[in-house]
């Protein structure tokens, strides 16, 4: 049965309506609508008060609802490429801002003294990916060396397009 119809089944049987439910769970009463009639699945933290309020067990409470399993298996996590791409350019930028901006680093300069980090990250992260489990390929540490290793690789591309963006600017 799915979660949706496990949890009206069970609420109408303690005769409890979706605002009671609502309170005793510290939701809205919409969330408990939403997920009687399949619109959205609850967060596992919200699965477990549902077990415990209406004291049955987790396996009764989810069994045979394969969105809310896969949901918890892999729904909660971010992809991890995605995360990688996103802190990498974040930390790129601020990196940036404080080389160019506070520090006046040149360009050149820094892509003199980023060729032995960005070698050694590139390499670190290449050598903590388990090869094996190519399915799992993407650990914490291999996350945050992707990270350092793709700031370092746009830093000094965020230093070209910044001087050809004022160059060309200041052209016109």
């Amino acid at each position: 049965m799915e979660i949706g119809k496990q949890l009206q089944y069970q609420r109408k049987q303690r005769n409890m309506s979706q605002e009671v439910l609502a309170k005793k769970l510290n939701i809205s009463r919409q969330s408990i609508s939403k997920w009687e009639s399949g619109a959205a699945l609850p967060s596992f933290a919200n699965v477990i008060a549902i077990s415990e309020l209406f004291d049955i067990s987790l396996d009764e409470l989810i069994k045979g609802d394969a969105a809310l399993m896969d949901k918890f298996e892999n729904g909660s996590k971010m992809n991890k490429a995605l995360f990688i791409t996103i802190v990498g350019i974040g930390l790129a930028i601020v990196a940036f801002i404080i080389s160019a901006g506070f520090l006046h680093i040149s360009e050149n300069s820094l892509n003199y003294w980023l060729i032995l980090p960005t070698v050694i990250s590139f390499v670190a992260f290449a050598w903590s990916i388990k090869w094996k489990n190519i399915d799992k390929i993407v650990s914490k540490w291999t996350v945050l060396l992707g990270i350092i290793w793709l700031a370092l690789v746009m830093w000094p591309n965020l230093y070209s397009f910044w001087t050809g963006f004022v160059t060309g600017f200041n052209n016109h």
